[in-house]
């Protein structure tokens, strides 16, 4: 890298800085994406799990917004057909709810005009005795009725790993738990960035011709590595928790948005695609606090808990019912004074600074291949280059490729893989899983189960090999999400899953046991009784 004159270099290893790195690359330009902690371990890792159009932002008037998200939603679907679920949700409406069924059916239908999907997946309007047969266990008293109508879930963290390594298989090289410490500016412009290895301590110069910021919430920060004075569009970080509950505590087959019977704000319960579990969202309060250490707190928890309680009210949902729980952090672009954090705008902002550097703003995880899209054509502009025309919007990610996912299945089946596993690995890696069967097959060593919910050791062995897998966190947080939805946040198997790390890795002396108490904590900020692992 150091020395390369690069053509880009993209600072920050989440959804918008991985899309961004994959069209570049995809276009035929030089790029190196650099990230401080893991691919994904920002907000794309801790979002809502939903590539959608945002029905609530009908209510604000973002009419483009919701109609460039849902063609988006839609480009997902084929872009990335292994990590893209599409559901049924049900808009709860209940006496006293602003909207009637008239509005609600109203918002819906532009919703299925805007996707282009109409005849794929179109609304219905339901009474309470069709929602009830549906829902039983949802609160009765003042249920007028629902529309039915379709978004998309997905594994955000893995959607980034993903995008990210269509960028390397494109040609872009990717660096993670690297930190960006200056910019080298020459002549007033920026020429490249200063970069540690946070692991190893080491430093290097690495130069392009042009340098990008898509660093989420940690935007302002990294803009101020130019040293100058920014008064515009800088960052209004809002917190959103989740909260996770068993499905057998918590009976919910559908996804439902109703209000919380706190703020009045649209909240959405959502079975998660791990299926035993459902998550519970989202808070959107202002955030001053740390950028670095964002937790769910006593209110975020006593929020959601009142939301889960009001939707099904026998479920008597307490503390002790949680799983498990996340919180990020939105980048949005600060609003004009007086407006409410849950109104701040999604829309995302591009911006040169005053040594060259272009810094994107805001956004959100369904509109990440456009984002990109934009922000190469604004350092094209500067760079004065002429590419290949982007691809990103019709390349499929890695792992997409259905077909070879299908065989995998088959030949997993012939090779003694329980299906369940099987199920795991095609559905978390698509058609990359080819290559964890051939590490089963190759050593039945391999086939042990090591982890939590079913973690191999072939899977371990492919995350560090072929995913930049450095850590625990890296393993049980973004590439198999046991920190999310296992009960023990992964830590039920930890000290044989830091045992195969150390050997894979390898760590330093005394790592080991560092990275098992940092694990430990991480777990306990996020999980409101003690974890007995």
């Amino acid at each position: 890298m150091t020395n390369t004159l690069y053509d880009l270099i993209v600072i920050g290893g989440g959804i918008t800085g991985a899309a961004t790195a994959r069209d570049a690359a995809l276009r035929g330009m030089s790029v190196l994406l650099v990230e401080r902690d893991d691919l994904a371990s920002g907000t794309s890792s801790r979002s809502s799990k939903l590539i959608h159009g945002g029905l609530r932002y009908l209510e604000t008037y973002q009419f483009k917004l919701v109609a460039e998200s849902l063609r988006e939603r839609e480009k997902a679907l084929t872009l990335a057909p292994h990590l893209t679920d599409s559901q049924q949700f049900l808009y709860l409406l209940y006496s006293g709810y602003p909207e009637s069924k008239a509005l609600l059916n109203l918002g819906l239908t532009f919703y299925d005009l805007a996707s282009g999907s109409i005849l794929k997946r179109r609304h219905r309007m339901l009474n309470a005795e069709k929602v009830l047969v549906r829902e039983p266990h949802l609160r009765s008293e003042g249920l007028k009725g629902a529309g039915m109508y379709w978004d998309v879930l997905t594994d955000d963290a893995r959607l980034t790993i993903d995008v990210a390594k269509g960028a390397a298989e494109a040609g872009a090289d990717l660096i993670n738990h690297a930190a960006v410490t200056a910019l080298i500016i020459e002549g007033g412009k920026t020429r490249g960035v200063s970069i540690t290895d946070t692991i190893t301590g080491g430093t290097f110069d690495v130069h392009a011709r042009q340098v990008v910021n898509a660093t989420g919430p940690w935007t302002d920060q990294t803009r101020a590595l130019e040293h100058t004075t920014t008064t515009t569009h800088k960052l209004r970080p809002t917190k959103g928790v989740h909260i996770v509950v068993k499905k057998t505590d918590f009976p919910l087959n559908t996804a439902v948005f109703l209000r919380s019977p706190d703020d009045n704000r649209v909240v959405w319960p959502t079975p998660s695609l791990e299926k035993d579990v459902v998550y519970i969202g989202t808070t959107d309060t202002d955030y001053t606090g740390d950028i670095d250490d964002v937790y769910p707190d006593e209110h975020d928890i006593r929020y959601l808990l009142n939301v889960a309680n009001h939707t099904i009210p026998d479920a008597q949902l307490t503390e002790n019912h949680i799983v498990g729980s996340w919180a990020g952090l939105r980048p949005l672009v600060a609003p004009e004074p007086g407006v409410s954090e849950t109104n701040t705008s999604r829309e995302h902002v591009i911006t040169e600074g005053a040594t060259g550097m272009i810094t994107i703003s805001g956004g959100k995880l369904t509109s990440n291949r456009l984002m990109a899209n934009q922000l190469v054509d604004a350092a094209l502009r500067g760079l004065k280059k002429s590419t290949r025309k982007s691809s990103a919007g019709v390349v499929p990610v890695s792992g997409a490729d259905m077909v070879v996912a299908k065989r995998v299945t088959r030949d997993a089946d012939l090779a003694g893989v329980p299906k369940d596993i099987a199920a795991i690995w095609v559905h978390r890696y698509g058609s990359n899983a080819a290559t964890i069967l051939r590490l089963w097959i190759a050593d039945p060593a391999n086939h042990e189960v090591i982890g939590a919910r079913n973690l191999t050791r072939a899977e371990i062995i492919y995350g560090v090999k072929n995913e930049m897998v450095e850590t625990l966190a890296d393993l049980l947080i973004r590439r198999t999400s046991a920190f999310f939805w296992d009960e023990t946040g992964g830590l039920s198997h930890i000290d044989a899953v830091a045992d195969e790390l150390e050997r894979l890795v390898p760590w330093a002396p005394g790592q080991r046991a560092t990275e098992i108490s940092g694990y430990r904590i991480l777990v306990s900020k996020h999980r409101p009784r003690p974890i007995s692992a």
